[in-house]
């Protein structure tokens, strides 16, 4: 069997960082990993112990009811209210203020929060246009997510600087009115980490590391690659940007490059939802590849023994105007862009780890911002691989959950429903003290839909709460499906408060979880998150918190990434 290596292309920069499910970060920079002391079966024994566990819990099957959802998507509605979920980290209040929306490797903290201290001190200089005193506010916000609110119309700020020049390219060709101010602001770069080891593994067999190399890795099953959703990944979409083109060069849509994509995708596990995710998989020691921005290699401790790479299209962080605002304002976001192109706060930057490795340039053909959505589209379409998917959906519909979380529940399910394509497979099972199969696993046509809708609807809420059960039996499910397609692969999304008081306990359940290597993605609603992370780490999946606005969006673009 050839030696795999796991390939993880990502952002840290990706705005649901504190999300992921059991990942935390210790004083000394490390991740701990929750999953580590969990006992490791043989599948067999792995299948045959949830045989027996199934036996005793005995699941009931429901009789399916059609129903039709009559909602349509809204990318408007879906997206949450931008104060609550994406707060200012500046506020000016000079006379004349404009807003920018920038992304979080330079307005978060720490080494991250560049823009933050540049804004501040740009707005205590009270510099003015027309006698009007004049500072910028700033937003963080993940590029893909500032061009979804933008696009849709439901929030324009006056400036938009995301991590690379792909998000204007598709603003432009959306017909949104914006105005490039500057292609770079400061200087950036996404990468390949990698282990020595395997950097003399790929030199010795292809003479030097480049994307040609990497493709050819990946198809000869030498290297496991995974990367992060490029819906809203920087680097996920430059790096699939950067495929597409290199399957061909001359049209990346061409049934040429799609074919080419399948292949490349055949094999690779699902895409990751968030950095995180992705950091957990290195701290397992699964991991001799990864790929973050130069600035972040540069400011994390733990990989400096790794070699590093210079991968894909710059991340320079270019800065746009949006035409819809105020010329005053525009002005505004040109004085600061100035204002953090000034010599001595380029020498800050790169204090912060920016503006390093500027002689890397990545050559391709003119892209146009049509092209890279139709990429995302191909790839939404084509990620699998050709691979089928199955995925059960497990409901708590305990009396815990009763009243609002119950309704958010499946609300948010309806919703996000939308975005599972027809060739999955899709099943439904709900829990309270007892375990209910709602819907058997069946692909996702307009027959099962409607069932889907019709079990949802009809979901209400009482007794105690087992979810470990309810967790066993989805994954019973899968099990029995994969006997009949066996290439699919299986996901399983846990909806529930978290307050497990029944049934199987976790140190029964995860075992057999971890050792049938099922992705098991948790959704909280009023939830004990640190419950639902101790299950989704099992396998480093995430966890997504539906207390907040934003769960349908989020849960959006989880089913972008996994279905």
């Amino acid at each position: 069997m050839k030696r795999k290596a796991i390939v993880l292309m990502c952002v840290v920069s990706i705005f649901c960082l504190a999300t992921l499910a059991g990942c935390s970060t210790g004083s000394d920079g490390k991740i701990e990993n929750a999953s580590d002391n969990i006992k490791k079966l043989s599948e067999a024994d792995a299948k045959t112990e949830l045989k027996s566990y199934i036996k005793k819990i005995n699941p009931k099957k429901a009789t399916p009811k059609r129903d039709i959802d009559s909602g349509s998507i809204d990318n408007k509605a879906e997206l949450p209210p931008i104060d609550k979920t994406y707060p200012l980290s500046v506020e000016g209040t000079n006379q004349l203020n404009a807003e920018l929306f920038v992304s979080p490797e330079k307005a978060g903290s720490g080494k991250d929060g560049l823009f933050n201290e540049l804004a501040e001190e740009f707005n205590k200089q009270n510099k003015k246009i027309d006698g009007k005193t004049v500072s910028v506010s700033i937003r963080p916000m993940a590029s893909g997510t500032g061009l979804d609110y933008v696009e849709s119309d439901t929030y324009t700020p006056d400036g938009y600087t995301p991590s690379n020049q792909l998000w204007g390219k598709m603003l432009e060709s959306n017909g949104t009115g914006i105005t490039t101010v500057a292609d770079r602001t400061i200087g950036n770069t996404g990468g390949l980490l990698m282990k020595e080891s395997t950097y003399n593994q790929i030199t010795e067999k292809y003479k030097e590391v480049t994307v040609d190399s990497l493709v050819k890795s990946v198809i000869d099953d030498d290297l496991l690659l995974g990367y992060t959703n490029p819906y809203t990944s920087s680097t996920g979409l430059s790096l699939l940007t950067q495929l597409m083109y290199h399957f061909d060069s001359e049209n990346p849509l061409s049934e040429k490059s799609v074919e080419s994509l399948k292949a490349f995708q055949k094999d690779l596990p699902s895409t990751l939802y968030n950095t995180l995710q992705l950091r957990e998989v290195a701290k397992n020691g699964t991991v001799d590849i990864l790929s973050i921005s130069y600035q972040t290699y540069i400011n994390t401790p733990e990989f400096k023994q790794y070699k590093y790479v210079p991968l894909g299209i710059r991340q320079d962080s270019p800065m746009y105007s949006l035409n819809a605002t105020t010329a005053e304002k525009r002005q505004v976001v040109e004085e600061f862009t100035k204002f953090i192109q000034e010599k001595s706060n380029q020498e800050k930057a790169s204090d912060y780890g920016f503006n390093q490795l500027d002689d890397y340039e990545y050559q391709t053909n003119p892209i146009d911002g049509a092209t890279i959505t139709s990429i995302q589209k191909l790839w939404k379409e084509n990620k699998n691989g050709g691979k089928p998917i199955i995925a059960v959906f497990v409901a708590d519909v305990s009396g815990s959950m009763d009243g609002s979380p119950i309704q958010s529940l499946k609300q948010s399910l309806l919703n996000s429903s939308k975005y599972i394509g027809d060739d999955a497979f899709v099943g439904l099972v709900s829990y309270s003290s007892d375990v209910t199969i709602e819907l058997p696993i069946e692909r996702m046509n307009s027959k099962q839909r409607s069932y889907f809708t019709g079990a949802v609807k009809g979901l209400t809420a009482d007794g105690g709460t087992a979810t470990y059960d309810g967790t066993l039996v989805a994954l019973d499910m899968v099990q029995q499906k994969l006997k009949e397609i066996p290439d699919a692969r299986p996901i399983i999304f846990v909806l529930s408060d978290g307050e497990t008081n029944e049934g199987y306990s976790f140190n029964k359940a995860a075992p057999i979880i971890k050792s049938l290597s099922v992705s098991v993605n948790t959704i909280g609603y009023n939830a004990q998150l640190e419950e639902l992370k101790k299950l989704s780490t099992i396998n480093e999946s995430a966890t997504i918190n539906a207390d907040n606005d934003d769960v349908v969006y989020q849960l959006k673009q989880l089913f972008n990434a996994e279905l």
